[in-house]
């Protein structure tokens, strides 16, 4: 008998250790704030169940999910956003975003790589993309992106100073991360 209840507690362990990755909740998210969020959420829900293809409903669904801590559930409706409209800015931003803090660098540099190739002059994904490519490791990535971002953003007669601080900013966290790392 102590066999078996010893096998339930290293099976509900395991379990646990799967399921909790997805699991996100904040315990100090004011009450008010989770209940407006899961209000939300069931208004949203009822609205799928009319139309399951009703885009704002299903990223609403999706980021009330991950503002509940529910990740497993807000990354299933960011995919079935994604199954409309593969390259939406807000839910590959949120799909990166949600990888990169599991640690699954991997998945969230597939995914930073959709939303750079969608928005290669936008200051924050170049930002983004060059932080999770270099956690997954892949530093030829981050360069091309970088080198790519550059040459659209301080082509013109007069570079911005800001754009070329970044710019420089990021090909130094390169290189850091190519030192640190061979």
């Amino acid at each position: 008998m102590s066999k078996f209840f010893s096998s339930l507690l290293l099976i509900s362990l395991i379990l646990t250790a799967c399921t909790s990755k997805w699991d996100h909740s904040d315990p100090e998210l004011p009450a008010e704030l989770r209940e407006l969020n899961e209000t939300i959420l069931n208004e949203q829900l009822g609205f799928l169940d009319e139309d399951p293809e009703n885009l704002d409903a299903l990223f609403e669904v999706a980021f009330r999910y991950q503002q509940l801590g529910d990740w497993g559930k807000a990354v299933k409706y960011y995919e079935k956003v994604l199954e409309l409209v593969d390259t939406d800015f807000a839910t590959l931003n949120n799909l990166a975003y949600i990888y990169e803090e599991m640690e699954d660098y991997e998945t969230s540099a597939e995914y930073i790589k959709l939303l750079y190739e969608a928005n290669q002059s936008n200051i924050e994904v170049i930002k983004d993309a060059v932080r999770i490519l270099l956690k997954s490791g892949d530093t030829l990535n981050a360069r091309h992106a970088l080198d790519n971002f550059a040459a659209k953003m301080l082509s013109g007669e007069t570079p911005d100073p800001l754009t070329q601080a970044l710019v420089d900013e990021l090909s130094e966290d390169i290189s850091t991360w190519e030192s640190e790392n061979e």
